[in-house]
Parts: C-alpha cells; structure tokens; sequence
C-alpha cells in the first residue's frame, strides 16, 4: 500500500493491551498509522500442561475482534508461524479463514509472507491477492536482507505469487539487534539495501525493530531506558537524504517481539508504567501489582512531575494517566496499563514523524 512520509508501522501481537490502544486512537491518528498485526498462536496453559486455547478457538475470534477495532482501514497482517499452516474445523488455513471473513466487511488489508515461508502459505497468500487485489506485504528478517541471494530470492517469492515490485510492500524487520554503534549498523543496512534490484520500484518500504529490552532489568523506582530504534533510524534517514530511498519507520511499541509464556502462578508482575519522551523511555517501577495496585498512582503522578507529561489531552493513555494521578481513575490492571503505554507511544511516534527534520 502507499504510504505517506510520516505514516507510521507499529507492529502489535493483537492482545487487548494493543487492539485497544489502537481502537481509542483519535480518527486523525489513525489516518496516519498502519499496523503490521500477527494472529498469534494460543498462549500455553502451565496448570493443564497444554495451550489454553485450540487454533479454531484461537483465530475464529480474531475477523470479528478485527472488524470492531480496526474496520476498513488499512493494515498488514500475518499468521503466526507455528499455527500458519494448521487447519480451522472446517479445513481452511488461519490465514484463508481471516481473509475471507474480514473479505465480507470490505477490509481493505494486505497479507504478509516471508522468505522462510511454506509453499503452502505462499499459495494461500497468491490466491488472497488474485482476489483482493491489494497486493502483498513480504517479510524479510535481517538475516535475510544480509544475504547475497537476498534480491534473488525476493524477485523470486514475487514472481511466484504471481505479482511485480509495484505491488509488493517490503518490510524488513531488524528484530531486536544491537543497534550500536548506530552510524555502523545504518551503513551495514544501506550496503544491503543498495543490493536490492529496482528498489524505488516497490510499493512502500518500511523498517520495524525495537530497542525495548524483553526483560526490564531496571530498579524501583525506574530509570529512562534508550530508545535505540528511533535513534538508529533518524540515523538511517540522515545517511539517506538525497541518496537513497527512505524507509517508513516502524516498531514494536514498548513490548519486545520475543514473547515468551511464563508461569503466572510462579511470578509476581510489578506494577510498572511506561512512558516515550523524546530518545528514551521514561520507565516507572514497584513492587508487585496485586499485592500493591494503588502504586500506580505514585506511578502517574512521577509522570506528571517530570517534566516529560505531554499533557491528558494528547493520547488516552495520558489522559487516564492524568486522572489515575489525581486519583480520579483506579489503578485498573496491567493490561490497561500496557494499553496506556502504547497509546501514549504511538503518539509520540507520530509526533516524531512530524517534525520537519524527522519524516522521510
């Protein structure tokens, strides 16, 4: 799909924290966004020794869900690996059940492959875009993109879906490397990027990754964590001003792609907030949230005095942080303070994207 400079890819794992964020964003923010979502596969059930849910119960949720949080707009969207090729009760594929039912409400979604993928996934993926004839999204991983043969394999995954460049979306996901030194990595980058044959010619080209760390190794009461991602990539676009084609920017909010299942039973969550400001994440932490709720109105209240609270009326994350400080609002539950960490993010990111020295 055609993206406009400042438009903005936040890739989300579809829980509640992150659909919902999404669902309260204003209609203007939401002109400018388009996430990259995966259908995840069933979280695993430590007590019963098996995932809580099966594929069916799994996905069969997600058009609906999908309709009422995100509706016609545009997005990409992906299956999970291990489910990508499993069968729903009546035999189709995850991926051929979410597109022809989100077909019905006229979504206007793009699917996503990968290099890596299945020839059976690609053949579902063909016969989606002769259908819809939105195009296709391919995933390309970092070890990939380094690759050699990366153009031909790409030209080839093109070709074999039965499309051209021109509409095909590229994304390339960085994952969570280590970012640094950032002038490095972006010249790494680039070197790889300039071996990819008629590159202007794709449809949109975008970079996801995060520097958000997949355990949050700081102290009570916080600290501020870098924001390696955007600092890379404004690092990226400086090298390329004039001289190559410049990516949309893209992230995995504040949750690290990584997701691994634990056991709720043998942890203790702390009760923690999140918050972008400017190069870095502004991170409240206590002790555990269950034993402790009314911590995150110390929580908010840190936010609001630092000097950093971009005010209740810029996301509505904020504003329930601006009303949980003055205790007007309850402490809620984690996911709602998930949802309020990347509410408040994905406008922060846009309002990066705006400034004159950030867009492509």
């Amino acid at each position: 799909m055609k993206l406009l400079p400042s438009t903005y890819v936040p890739s989300l794992r579809w829980r509640q924290g992150e659909y919902q964020a999404l669902f309260r964003l204003s209609d203007a923010a939401k002109q400018l966004v388009v996430p990259f979502i995966l259908v995840p596969e069933p979280e695993y059930d430590f007590e019963e020794g098996r995932p809580k849910k099966t594929v069916q119960e799994q996905v069969q949720t997600f058009p609906k869900r999908y309709q009422q949080k995100w509706g016609k707009r545009p997005a990409w969207i992906d299956v999970h690996t291990n489910i990508a090729t499993t069968s729903m009760a009546d035999g189709r594929t995850p991926m051929s059940y979410v597109f022809e039912e989100i077909r019905s409400f006229g979504s206007r979604a793009v699917p996503i492959t990968s290099l890596d993928a299945p020839p059976a996934v690609n053949a579902v993926v063909a016969g989606i875009a002769t259908i819809d004839k939105l195009g296709v999204g391919i995933r390309a991983r970092l070890e990939h993109v380094m690759k050699p043969n990366f153009d031909a394999r790409l030209i080839a995954l093109i070709s074999s879906i039965g499309l051209t460049r021109e509409h095909t979306d590229l994304i390339i996901d960085l994952g969570a490397p280590n970012f640094q030194p950032y002038a490095d990595f972006a010249d790494g980058l680039i070197a790889a990027m300039d071996n990819v044959s008629a590159l202007i010619s794709y449809r949109s080209l975008v970079v996801i990754g995060t520097g958000f760390p997949q355990i949050l190794g700081i102290d009570k009461p916080g600290g501020h964590l870098p924001r390696h991602d955007w600092v890379f990539y404004k690092t990226l676009r400086t090298k390329l001003a004039g001289i190559g084609r410049i990516p949309n920017f893209g992230d995995y909010t504040i949750v690290h792609p990584e997701f691994t299942a634990q056991d709720m039973r043998m942890l203790k969550p702390a009760g923690k907030l999140v918050y972008t400001a400017g190069d870095t994440w502004n991170v409240r932490k206590g002790g555990a949230f269950r034993s402790d709720p009314g911590q995150m109105h110390t929580h908010c209240d840190s936010i609001l005095r630092s000097g950093q609270f971009c005010g209740p009326h810029f996301s509505a994350g904020d504003e329930y942080i601006d009303l949980c400080a003055k205790k007007l609002a309850t402490p809620s539950n984690l996911t709602r303070w998930k949802e309020n960490g990347i509410s408040h993010h994905i406008m922060h990111v846009l309002a990066d994207l705006a400034t004159s020295s950030a867009g492509p």
